[in-house]
């Protein structure tokens, strides 16, 4: 049971690693689109499809401010992609539905980034 939780937890991954890497060549942003198959740099990858710096993913270590700011980062990727800031609430209440959306925004042909 344990070994088809790793392996359904690492497919899971990929295809979310996928999406994010769909979503910055989508950006233009082919440089560093491999950033999101890498666990700390995939935050980074989110923070310069919104254009703040790298340097930010460093708010992350202040308690309650980092929610906050995860808040903030997210509506404005959504944004960024077309989306309304609404779909934040499922990030906060359905974290599953969140990330589902997502992957289909990130596979998605429809998809575009307007930042």
């Amino acid at each position: 049971m344990t070994g088809f939780l790793i392996v359904l937890y690492i497919v899971v991954y990929f295809v979310v690693c996928g999406a994010y890497f769909q979503l910055a060549k989508k950006a233009d942003r082919n440089d560093i689109a491999w950033f999101a198959f890498v666990p700390i740099l995939n935050y980074i990858l989110q923070l310069k499809l919104i254009n703040i710096s790298a340097w930010w993913v460093l708010i992350y270590l202040v308690p309650i401010v980092n929610i906050v700011f995860a808040i903030i980062w997210q509506v404005k990727l959504l944004n960024a992609f077309g989306k309304t800031g609404a779909y934040v609430l499922f990030s906060i209440f359905l974290p599953p539905v969140y990330t589902i959306l997502w992957i289909v925004w990130g596979y998605s042909s429809k998809t575009e980034y307007d930042l």
